[in-house]
Formats: C-alpha cells, sequence, structure tokens
C-alpha cells in the first residue's frame, strides 16, 4: 500500500523491507484520506487505476477491511472467485510505504473532485461509487483501454479481452525513481482515428500541423499530442473552446477565469465529429490560440496514432511575446545589424530557422511532454 501523507497521518500499518515487493497480479494500492462527512479513503490499483472507494472509520481496522472491499468490487467487474481470492488472501499481509508516483496521484486528484461531486448529488454507496467513477477515461490508459474498468478486463481477459502480460505496466508520464524515461506513448486502436489540422492563428505564413488520435482519447490527451506535434513545452495552461463550452483543467487561483468543464474526463468524439472546427489555446499569457478542424474520421485499422503526418514551419519559442512577439523576434534575427540581434539570438541559445519543420522527433517529444506536466 502507497499512502498519501493524510492517509498515512490516520492508519498506519508496517512499513515495506528494502527487497519487499508486492505479492499480488495487480501490484501496489494507492490510498488518500477523504474528508466527507462521513470520512472515506479512496484505493487506486497502480496498474489497472481501478478505484475502490472504503469508509476510513475505525482506522485502526482499516488494512483488515480493505482487501474485502476491494474483493467485492473486483467481483462486480467479472474477475473470477478464484483469483479474487489469491488477490485477498495476499493483500491481509499489509506493507505502508509513501506514493512515488505523480502520474497515479494526478488521477487520484481527478478521481476526488469527480467522486465528490457524485457523493454530494446522492451517491453515497461506496460500492457503487467505486463501479461510477471506475468508468472515467484517464490520461495513463491513453495507450490502453481508456478506462479503468476496461483496462481491469484486459489484465484478466474478461468477456473479449486478451489477458496482458503479468508485469506491471508503466504508464506514459509515469515517474520512476530511478530517472529511467517511460516508454514513448502509443495508443491502442480502439475506435475511429481522427485526422486533425491544427494551425496557429494570427501568424502569417502559417504555422500548421496534421495529427492522427483516437476518437477516444481525452481532451487532456489530445493536448499532449498538440504540444509534441509543434514542439511546446506543456509549460503553462490551456483550454479548448466547442462552440462557446470551454474545457481544460482548474486554475485553483481563478486568474483566468475555470473552464466550464474538466477536460480530463472528456472524449473528443463527445464532442466533435467529422468537419467540426474547435478553438485550442496554449498560455494565456502569450495567447497561442489555435484553430482545430476535423478533417476527416477513418478506421483504425492499419494505422498508427497518435502521429504527426505533416505540417510547415517551425514552432514559436516558449514565452516570445505571442504572435506579435514572434514576428518581432523573427526580424530581430533576420537583421544583423539590429541593436538587440546578439541578445535575441542568445536568448533562443541555438540556430533557428524558422521554416523548418520534422515530424521524426514526434514520438520523443510525446514522451518528454508526458513527463514534464504543467504543476498549477
Amino acid at each position: 500500500m502507497r499512502g498519501t501523507k493524510k492517509l498515512r497521518d490516520r492508519a498506519s500499518a508496517p512499513p515495506p523491507g528494502i527487497a519487499d515487493e508486492s505479492t499480488t497480479v495487480l501490484g501496489d494500492w494507492f490510498a488518500t484520506a477523504m474528508f466527507w462527512r462521513p470520512q472515506v479513503v479512496m484505493f487506486v490499483n497502480e496498474r489497472t487505476l481501478l478505484p475502490v472507494f472504503v469508509s476510513l472509520a475505525p482506522a485502526a481496522t482499516l488494512f483488515e477491511r480493505a482487501p474485502a472491499a476491494i474483493g467485492s468490487v473486483l467481483r462486480r467487474h467479472g474477475v473470477s472467485d478464484a483469483v479474487v481470492a489469491a488477490e485477498v488472501a495476499a493483500m491481509h499481509d499489509v506493507r505502508l510505504a509513501p506514493t512515488n508516483n505523480r502520474s497515479i496521484l494526478g488521477v487520484m486528484n481527478g478521481f476526488t473532485e469527480h467522486s465528490e461531486r457524485r457523493f454530494q448529488a446522492g451517491l453515497v454507496d461506496l460500492e457503487e461509487l467505486s463501479m461510477a467513477v471506475s468508468l472515467l477515461p484517464v490520461s495513463p490508459l491513453m495507450q490502453r483501454e481508456v478506462a479503468p474498468d476496461r483496462e481491469l478486463a484486459a489484465v484478466f481477459g474478461i468477456g473479449d479481452r486478451t489477458p496482458l502480460p503479468s508485469n506491471v505496466i508503466a504508464f506514459p508520464g509515469t515517474y520512476r525513481p530511478d530517472g529511467t524515461p517511460a516508454p514513448a506513448p502509443r495508443q491502442r486502436e480502439f475506435g475511429g482515428v481522427y485526422q486533425l489540422k491544427i494551425t496557429i492563428q494570427n501568424i502569417k505564413p502559417r504555422v500548421w500541423r496534421r495529427v492522427l488520435v483516437n476518437g477516444s482519447s481525452t481532451l487532456d490527451q489530445l493536448h499532449l499530442v498538440i504540444q509534441a506535434a509543434f514542439g511546446w513545452w506543456n509549460c503553462h495552461l490551456h483550454e479548448f473552446e466547442f462552440d462557446g463550452i470551454r474545457y481544460g483543467a482548474s486554475d485553483p487561483d481563478d486568474d483566468w477565469g475555470m473552464p466550464t468543464r474538466d477536460g480530463q474526463f472528456t472524449p473528443l468524439d463527445s464532442v466533435a465529429t467529422e468537419g467540426s472546427t474547435f478553438d485550442y489555446t496554449y498560455d494565456f499569457g502569450d495567447g497561442w490560440t489555435h484553430r482545430v478542424v476535423v478533417e476527416k474520421v477513418m478506421r483504425a485499422a492499419g494505422l498508427t496514432v497518435p502521429a504527426c503526418t505533416g505540417g510547415r514551419r517551425a514552432c514559436p519559442p516558449e514565452d516570445c511575446g505571442g504572435p506579435w512577439g514572434y514576428q518581432e523576434l523573427l526580424d530581430i534575427l533576420a537583421d544583423p545589424t539590429h541593436e538587440d540581434h546578439r541578445e535575441r539570438l542568445e536568448w533562443i541559445g541555438h540556430p533557428s530557422d524558422p521554416e523548418a519543420f520534422d515530424p521524426s522527433d514526434f514520438e520523443a517529444k510525446l514522451r518528454e511532454v508526458s513527463n514534464v506536466r504543467f504543476e498549477h
């Protein structure tokens, strides 16, 4: 068990030894305390991101009660009695360690916000709440089954799912204590593939990219694909706008207004179809607005997604002052006699060709922006 400080302050168990590893098929479980009335603990499985909600009180018996609650939810999802019995038996020997995975903590934050709204609206049966939240799409499962319930089904070969390898899956964007990079994200074929043309506004000649993404990708996942395709660094807030409705990450300081809806739980195919157009804004300070056109929706067979398949011109540098600041920067760099030429050249830090475009580094960029998420 890997608990947040809020959880470790309220429940205790022996710490793990140096060589200790999880003995369950599903691997470690992460846990945090939520101060509802009554107080609740949310467990999230590292391998599948499956959520399970359990009453915190009495805290002294939490880790004695948790295995049975987890087992009950697993049965509800169709896991066989024999597998559940083996998992529950292994979970009776609990070791409690600090959390070590920022990606999973991010998922837990999203689950907390969504589950609290449902709890306040009257969904107080914790097992039913666990089942409802397990249907939510989450970013780290972008390359696999999109939502925890589907990932769990794939792990155990439930229904028409093919069982996955027994080793714990490393998610895109996962923080690794040993410093090794996560694998380049590759999205599993799941449904229709969207071909998008994305053009930065207020720049001439145009800077644009063409990308392929699964329609089941969330807007949060599409954001990462756009960042990688252009060469942005995911250092600032962003939002999407569809017909006047805004989606994006919540800004806790409310400096720019709260997005109407959370992009982390909104699949692209729920808000756009072939022929749709919508806006994507990155960095509210510089104001990089992109117009996105859904050029076509195709069958997934034979296609590699996500992918960057075309484009024109280099991406403007981060923090250069938006479209107008970028044009000024280009003018200065093109004039060696300009008094600011040397300073701007040093600021860029490398030779720059505004006409250059090379999609070959898309996978590496996607891995980088997935690992360096903007933290509010």
